[in-house]
């Protein structure tokens, strides 16, 4: 790389490579990748951006020489004579370490990929290649088989600087990336219940690449999203199935505007928000360039009463503040162009320069027309008059008392651009939403620029009383709480102490936004929330108990009584009664119960052990609430004796806190990675009569370590003839998140797996121990 990096030179060097161009810079390329492989502290890579987001096809090195560098060389020959040798000895060590292991991961085998190919070794590469092939379909997440549908791609066009491609490694290339996406065409049901707007995303460029294969698997895939998913999803799965020509606009818009015609209810708004945000992140353009989805969606916000508007303007303004300001601001115009409400913007000019524009565009027309330019006229109407458009027909006609706000203002309002064009009674409920959402992100976001295209006028709240009490007199206590909430998922934990502990709606959400950030408070800040938390939690384990406990009835002994008062046996009042079995002349036989025999309950001895071996991995969030509850409530039955075990990467028993589910809940710290085998090794040593244990395993399945050991353990289970279940989710909506692929093997293991709400699974515990 020139004498100026070698011994004797210490000073760094930025190092600009054209491997794709320069012979030697690909050289080059391969040498410094090999140096990082043998841990040779030399060269490091620094980020380059590609052109449009594009990948970037130069590289950039910061190289500096050190006494490390010659130190660790003369070490490296011990694996090689030549730096390439070198290079591919210690990658196949890795490799065999990675299969002593049980490996490798689906992660393992793509880095391992990656590398081979960076490193210009062909041998290695196409090793690696075959167990990509034989490794990602079987136990990747949707994520990583994108991830190597890429690298694959990268590899066939050449933009990873390694090997030529020849003939015989194009045609393993093309068969891996047939594998892989068939794989991840079967991961699509996996997101049915996922929240996160980066599987929305992935959903795009999935459904892009199943759709040039033409998979018809994809195509159904998508419809049973688009039906059955989760808000988000569905939105996304619309989306996708408009932009792939699978639905026409028209009936996806009106779909659209039923979201909003349903929004009238907590749980309906935050669906409308997250719909919206599924297919404004899978599709932002599809508003401005379909005209026949917008329409819908534009009639009805303009059509709604005011007072119902105000009820949904904040689900509608979270839902769009997916899109960033550049992009919102391409819609308002839009949508002002069709309701008739788009202001030229003059600039300073005054009165005499208007009147000259205006005598230039009527002498441009006249010399138009001379030439026969002009476009032809609209049928019906005159050349000088403008054919009446339908679109304004809301702000024409007599005013309606109850849509005091203009449709141009309410879209206003909605995307929050050019809220200085607003009157002053809707600038107040602008400023109050721009407190939560701010100027946006993306495109056009740069900070401490106003979000109208004239200045601000609003000075910000002072503080969170003011705000919260400013929501509460325009939108109303219900949808303050709602927009409170928002806040504090991004991360305004000062919102919480407005919330009022005996006035807000219990629910699963806002238990889960108040424990997110209660771990991250000071201990007088989390003791001002307790009294909140335990109300929540007292309510919705009540209110979760009332539909579990008839669910368990296998926790009461049915013993026959002729006492009445229990459900009839009819069995046994069959038996007692066969002596006064009358024939009658149709040959239909008449039992007359001279002695009813009637069900009684009887406590049992705690002689069943269920244990939630519950994931709580990021993604797993909601169903850690969810198993929380579920295990407070399971406490409670004398048959039973519950266990709860929380696991990421390290395994926690929380079983001394299971009747209290407030104290379990703070004992949980959500995030991390995922060991499942070593959830349930754990579990395995708190067995203690297998025939009357049960394990239920809550988890999304994307294992982090190698799914081997995690089948092992099932079996295991299951051969000590313990009664296994495994939930890809919990939660009332019974839509998971999870991974297929780790799921199916789990199955062929034997493990059943299934998506469960808390009534669901208890249903299952009480037909186990009945």
């Amino acid at each position: 790389t020139g004498p100026r990096t070698g011994p004797g030179f210490t000073s760094p060097l930025d190092l600009r490579l054209d491997p794709l161009r320069s012979d030697l810079d690909r050289r080059r390329e391969h040498a410094l990748h090999r140096l990082g492989v043998c841990g040779v502290p030399y060269a490091e890579a620094r980020e380059v951006a590609g052109a449009g987001g594009a990948d970037a096809l130069t590289s950039r090195w910061e190289v500096r020489w050190t006494p490390a560098t010659a130190a660790v060389l003369a070490t490296t020959g011990a694996h090689g004579v030549t730096l390439a040798q070198a290079a591919e000895g210690i990658l196949r060590e890795r490799r065999r370490a990675q299969a002593d292991g049980g490996g490798p991961t689906a992660a393992q085998v793509l880095a391992g990929l990656e590398q081979a190919a960076q490193c210009a070794l062909p041998g290695l590469v196409a090793e690696r290649l075959a167990e990509a092939a034989r490794v990602l379909p079987a136990t990747a997440t949707l994520p990583e088989l994108l991830a190597g549908l890429s690298l694959l791609d990268k590899l066939r066009a050449g933009h990873v600087p390694g090997p030529d491609a020849g003939e015989t490694r194009t045609a393993a290339l093309d068969a891996a990336t047939d594998l892989l996406t068939a794989a991840a065409v079967r991961q699509v049901d996996g997101l049915s219940g996922s929240e996160d707007p980066a599987d929305a995303r992935a959903l795009v460029e999935l459904a892009h690449r199943a759709d040039l294969l033409g998979g018809v698997r994809a195509v159904a895939a998508l419809a049973r999203l688009a039906g059955d998913g989760s808000p988000l999803m569905r939105g996304a799965a619309g989306a996708v199935r408009v932009l792939l020509g699978h639905e026409e606009p028209g009936r996806f818009g009106d779909r659209a505007a039923s979201w909003v015609d349903a929004a009238g209810d907590p749980p309906s708004r935050a669906a409308l928000t997250a719909r919206l945000t599924g297919l404004l992140t899978a599709a932002g353009p599809l508003l401005e360039t379909a005209a026949a989805a917008l329409e819908p969606l534009l009639d009805r916000v303009t059509g709604l009463t005011d007072d119902a508007f105000l009820l949904r303007l904040p689900a509608l303004r979270g839902g769009f503040d997916t899109l960033s300001p550049a992009a919102r601001d391409r819609l308002l115009t839009v949508v002002e162009g069709r309701l008739g409400a788009r202001v030229a913007d003059t600039g300073d000019a005054g009165p005499e320069a208007l009147a000259r524009w205006t005598r230039a565009d009527h002498a441009a027309r006249a010399a138009l027309h001379r030439l026969d330019l002009l476009p032809p006229a609209t049928p019906g109407a005159g050349a000088a008059q403008e054919a009446p458009d339908p679109r304004r027909r809301v702000a024409e006609g007599p005013p309606d008392p109850h849509r005091r706000l203009a449709p141009a203002d309410r879209w206003r309002l909605v995307l929050g651009r050019r809220t200085d064009r607003l009157p002053s009674s809707a600038g107040r409920l602008a400023t109050a939403l721009d407190e939560l959402y701010g100027a946006g992100r993306g495109e056009g976001s740069r900070s401490g620029l106003p979000t109208g295209t004239g200045g601000g006028r609003e000075a910000p709240y002072p503080g969170a009383r003011e705000w919260s009490a400013e929501l509460a007199a325009l939108f109303g206590p219900g949808v303050r709480e709602e927009v409170l909430a928002a806040a504090a998922s991004a991360g305004r934990t000062d919102v919480l102490a407005e919330l009022d502990p005996g006035s807000v709606r219990p629910s699963v959400d806002l238990l889960r936004t108040v424990l997110r950030h209660a771990g991250g408070l000071p201990e007088a800040r989390l003791a001002a929330l307790r009294p909140l938390v335990r109300r929540l939690t007292d309510e919705l384990t009540r209110e979760l108990a009332t539909r579990l406990r008839p669910a368990l009835h296998g926790a009461a002994l049915p013993r026959p009584s002729r006492r009445p008062g229990g459900g009839l046996d009819l069995a046994r009042t069959v038996r007692a009664n066969l002596a006064t079995a009358l024939p009658g002349p149709d040959g239909a036989v008449t039992i007359v119960p001279e002695r009813p025999v009637f069900r009684t309950r009887a406590r049992r001895a705690v002689d069943w052990r269920i244990i939630l071996v519950t994931d709580v991995s990021g993604s797993m969030e909601a169903s850690t609430v969810w198993s929380a509850l579920t295990a407070a409530v399971l406490a409670g039955v004398p048959a039973l004796s519950t266990h709860f075990l929380a696991f990421s990467t390290q395994i926690v028993d929380l079983t001394d806190h299971v009747h209290d589910p407030l104290s379990l809940l703070l004992e949980v710290s959500v995030g991390g990675g995922t060991h499942i085998a070593a959830g349930l090794r754990h579990a395995r040593e708190l067995v203690t009569v297998p025939s009357r244990t049960l394990i239920v395993l809550i988890s999304d399945f994307e294992e982090g370590h190698p799914v081997g050991g995690l089948l092992a353990e099932v079996r295991a289970l299951l051969g000590a003839g313990c009664h296994v279940l495994g939930c890809a989710g919990l939660d009332d909506s019974g839509r998971p998140r999870y991974s297929a692929g780790v799921a199916a093997q789990l199955v062929a293991a034997g493990m059943p797996v299934a998506a469960l709400s808390p009534l669901e699974l208890a249903r299952w515990v009480g037909e186990k121990i009945s």
